[in-house]
C-alpha cells in the first residue's frame, strides 16, 4: 500500500512539472517544394506552431496548439498545402509514456536494458562498467570540454587491444546519437550497436565483431546534447535544441533590455555547423526549432566535437550519425540539391538499407539529404566537406511516416528490434564502403 502511495505521489510530481500538450495536436503537411517548407517556417514564426519533424520523407509533422488549430487550418488552405490530422491528443500520448517510464523495474548500476528509456547518468554508467569488463578493447572519456549547463560529453573507444599506441594509428569509425534532445531511440540504438561491438548482444556475429576490432577504432558519442536529453525528460518532452539562451522571439527587444515578447532557448544543433551555415531550411528567430545560432559553433557541445573529430580527420573513415525519425539513409549533401562528385558511391554503399530490412522488414530509404529541400549547417555534411570525407551518412530511425502518432516516442516494444536492425545496418555500410573505396 505504502508503495502505491509513493509511486502515485511520484507520478503526480513528475507529470505535473512537465509541459503537458494537453490539446496539442500534430498534422502531417505535406511538402512539395522547397517553398513550401519556407511557408511551414514562415507560420512558425508567427507562434501558432513548431516544426516536429524534419520532414525529408515528403511531409513536415508540425505541433499546433489546440487554440491555433483554426489559424494553421486557414494558412494552410490559403497556401494549397495539404495536410492530415496525425495525433488528436499529444498530451495524452506523452502522459502515457511517462508512467511506464515511472512503472519500470529499477537496474542496478552499470546495466542496461533495452525495454525502456534511460536517462544521462545510467547511460554514462553504463560505458564506464562495458570498459571495465572489456578492459582489453574498451576505454571510456569524456571530450575536452562541458555543454552550457556544465555536462561532459562521453565517448567510448573500442578496438583491439585498446591501450596499445598502434592501436590509435587504426582507421576511425565515428558513431554518435541524441544531437536532438527528443530523438529518445537514437541514443538507445547507439548503446545497442555498443553492445554488440563488444559481445554483449549479437554473439553469433562475434567473427565479424572481433575483424571489425583488428582493423578499426570505434569512437561512440551516444548523446551529444546531454543538456537537451535531460531536459527533454525532466521538463519537456518534446524539446529538440540545446539549453543556452538564444536571444528574444523574433528578435524584439524591449526598452529595459529584456524581451517584448519572450525569451528563447537553446539552438538546433544539427543547424550550427559551419558548412554552408545559417543559408537555408532554418530561421532567424531564436525561438524556432531550426534556429541555427548566432554563428556556426556558438553552442558548447557542436565545438566539442568539431574540436575533437578535426585533428582525427586524417584517420577518420566513416561518420555516422543517428536520428529519428523516418526510417531513412541519407547521404550528403543537405545544403544543396546538386549531385555531390562522389553520388554514385553514395548510392552503392546505401545499399546497406537492404540489410536493415532483412532483419524485421523495416524499409530505410536511400535518399540525399537535399533531396526534398535543403537545410544548412549539418553535422554530417561538416564531416564530408570541412574534414574532406567521402562517407558522411545520417540513418533517421524508426518509425515511419505511418507507423506511430507521435514519432519521438517510439514504444518500448520497438527500442530492441530498432538496435538489432541497425547493427545489421551499420555492418552493411562498413562492408559496401570497403568494397566501394576506389569508386
Amino acid at each position: 500500500m505504502l508503495r502505491n502511495f509513493v509511486i502515485l505521489v511520484a507520478l503526480f510530481s513528475t507529470i505535473y512539472c512537465y509541459k503537458t500538450y494537453d490539446g496539442y495536436k500534430i498534422l502531417r503537411v505535406n511538402i512539395n517544394s522547397a517553398d513550401d517548407h519556407q511557408n511551414i517556417l514562415s507560420l512558425e514564426s508567427e507562434d501558432v506552431q513548431e516544426i516536429f519533424s524534419e520532414g525529408r520523407s515528403g511531409h513536415s509533422d508540425v505541433l499546433i496548439s489546440f487554440q491555433n488549430f483554426p489559424r494553421c487550418q486557414t494558412y494552410f488552405q490559403s497556401h494549397e498545402l495539404t495536410y492530415s490530422l496525425v495525433s488528436e491528443d499529444v498530451g495524452a500520448e506523452i502522459r502515457k509514456e511517462r508512467q511506464g517510464l515511472l512503472l519500470a523495474p529499477q537496474i542496478a548500476q552499470g546495466e542496461f536494458s533495452y525495454d525502456t528509456y534511460h536517462r544521462l547518468n545510467i547511460i554514462y554508467e553504463h560505458l564506464d562498467a562495458l570498459a571495465v569488463t572489456h578492459s582489453s578493447n574498451a576505454e571510456t572519456f569524456n571530450l575536452p570540454g562541458e555543454t552550457f549547463e556544465g555536462r561532459k560529453i562521453q565517448a567510448i573507444r573500442i578496438t583491439t587491444n585498446v591501450t596499445s599506441e598502434a592501436s590509435k594509428d587504426k582507421p576511425l569509425i565515428w558513431l554518435d546519437g541524441g544531437i536532438h534532445a527528443r530523438e529518445w531511440v537514437s541514443p538507445a540504438t547507439v548503446m545497442y550497436i555498443i553492445d554488440s561491438l563488444l559481445g554483449e548482444h549479437e554473439k553469433d556475429k562475434s567473427t565479424q565483431m572481433t575483424a571489425l576490432l583488428d582493423e578499426f577504432q570505434f569512437i561512440i558519442a551516444p548523446s551529444i546534447n546531454p543538456d537537451g536529453y535531460e531536459h527533454s525528460h525532466v521538463k519537456d518532452r518534446l524539446w529538440r535544441k540545446t539549453r543556452k539562451p538564444s536571444g528574444c522571439k523574433k528578435n524584439k527587444y524591449n526598452w529595459f533590455g529584456g524581451c517584448f515578447y519572450k525569451r528563447c532557448y537553446g539552438v538546433d544543433p544539427n543547424r550550427n555547423w559551419s558548412t554552408d551555415w545559417g543559408r537555408a531550411g532554418v530561421s532567424t528567430d531564436p525561438c524556432s526549432e531550426v534556429y541555427p545560432g548566432k554563428e556556426a559553433f556558438d553552442q558548447e557541445n557542436t565545438r566539442i566535437v568539431s574540436d575533437f573529430l578535426t585533428p582525427h580527420k586524417d584517420k577518420l573513415k566513416l561518420y555516422v550519425t543517428y536520428h529519428s525519425y523516418s526510417q531513412l539513409f541519407l547521404t550528403p549533401l543537405g545544403y544543396t540539391t546538386a549531385e555531390p562528385a562522389n553520388y554514385q558511391h553514395h548510392l552503392k554503399v546505401g545499399a546497406c538499407g537492404d540489410a536493415i530490412a532483412q532483419r524485421h522488414g523495416a524499409k530505410y530509404i536511400n535518399q540525399r539529404s537535399a533531396a526534398l529541400y535543403p537545410a544548412s549547417g549539418d553535422s554530417a555534411d561538416w564531416a564530408h566537406d570541412v574534414l574532406g570525407l567521402t562517407d558522411s551518412y545520417t540513418f533517421e530511425l524508426r518509425p515511419d511516416e505511418n507507423s506511430w502518432k507521435v514519432g519521438f516516442e517510439l514504444p518500448e516494444e520497438q527500442i530492441l528490434p530498432t538496435g538489432e536492425e541497425n547493427v545489421d545496418g551499420l555492418l552493411a555500410l562498413i562492408a559496401n564502403i570497403e568494397y566501394n573505396n576506389d569508386v
